[in-house]
């Protein structure tokens, strides 16, 4: 009924004096009830497309196999040093579950490593259709094989990563084969080397906490119940645009692991939030990647451009459940979290990578 409705009576058999209100007369009215709206999800950032998840099974054959590097079964003493295991894959068998940047996050790797001091037989790269799941079982192998206690390892994986169970995920090889954390965990137990840094950069990375132990920093693009993104604009994903091709080759946080994920933490949290890598820090202290004797370059200035510093906290913590994000609280091992204020939504476009159902 409108308001004009409602009152078209007013003046005909009215009392003169309007009867007092309920409450006036000590009745009990209940109070009017309200519901808060509903908080509206964050938004993406502009462009955000997600991947068609690839198959348990994919169609189609798989890329055409190519031989490793020869360094994979060439004989070498254990030693001092840094070793690592840099593997990228884009090219799955058939062709709707590519991936556009995992081998160029394997190369930016690559070159950080070599810009850092090490030499070219200590970095084991692996790309494509050389990377079946036994290459990518035996390169783990290597790494434990020729990473000695005085030296630092890394394992590095830009791909497809399955999510196999609750608490389970596993990279999928070039050939559709698959590697569990579990099975990684068991073949990086042989790492001698007091020092290792995992990366995952890929959907659920941060689940591979089985290969946490003393001494190790595991880094992962996503949680481990969350999707991994890109950037159409950079062709990289978010971690190694920031933490490796940022902060480490262009020197804006070139010191350690811990610098550099701090660095591009809160430079994502400042352009795209909700796109920010994890990292799970069980080091004791300070992840230089640099061969023992090679100088730290000093970070390089700043431009107007950079994010403002955010505030760096470190707490201890243990490595959540399966399916939960990294907890500022709690038992364990030190890991480093950092904030910085928000800003509006990225101009880049973006898109969901690396993400596999099982």
């Amino acid at each position: 009924m409108s308001l004009v409705a409602a009152c078209s009576g007013v003046g005909a058999n009215l009392p003169t004096t309007a009867p007092a209100p309920p409450h006036a007369a000590g009745i009990a009215m209940p109070l009017p009830t309200t519901t808060a709206a509903p908080q509206a999800p964050p938004v993406p950032p502009p462009g955000d497309a997600p991947i068609a998840p690839a198959p348990e099974q994919f169609e189609g054959a798989p890329p055409a196999r190519k031989p490793p590097p020869r360094q994979l079964t060439a004989r070498t003493a254990k030693g001092p040093g840094t070793w690592a295991v840099i593997v990228g894959i884009n090219d799955y068998p058939g062709v709707t579950h590519d991936l556009r940047s995992a081998v160029a996050d394997a190369e930016d790797v690559d070159a950080a490593l070599a810009g850092m001091g090490v030499p070219a037989d200590h970095r084991l790269v692996l790309k494509d259709g050389q990377v079946t799941r036994k290459v990518l079982r035996s390169a783990a192998e290597w790494l434990a094989e020729r990473a000695g206690p005085d030296a630092v390892a890394v394992f590095f994986f830009a791909g497809h990563v399955r999510k196999a169970g609750a608490t389970t995920e596993a990279m999928v090889a070039a050939d559709g084969g698959t590697v569990t954390d579990a099975e990684l965990a068991g073949l990086l137990r042989g790492v001698q080397a007091r020092r290792s840094w995992v990366a995952i950069a890929a959907c659920y990375g941060g689940g591979f906490t089985e290969v946490l132990r003393p001494g190790v920093v595991l880094t992962g693009a996503a949680p481990a119940d969350k999707e991994a993104y890109e950037n159409l604009g950079f062709g990289r994903s978010y971690l190694v645009q920031y933490m490796v091709r940022e902060a480490m080759i262009q020197g804006r946080a070139p010191g350690t692991v811990q610098e550099a994920f701090d660095y591009a933490r809160r430079a994502i949290e400042h352009a795209y939030p909700h796109r920010e890598p994890v990292q799970f820090d069980h080091a004791g202290g300070p992840l230089d990647l640099r061969p023992p004797g090679t100088a730290r370059p000093a970070p390089a200035p700043q431009s107007s451009q950079e994010p403002p510093p955010g505030t760096t906290t470190t707490t201890a913590t243990t490595p959540p459940r399966k399916g939960e994000p990294p907890s500022s609280t709690g038992g364990g091992g030190p890991t480093t979290t950092t904030t910085a204020p928000a800003q509006g939504a990225c101009e880049a476009l973006t898109r969901v990578v690396r993400c596999t159902s099982g």
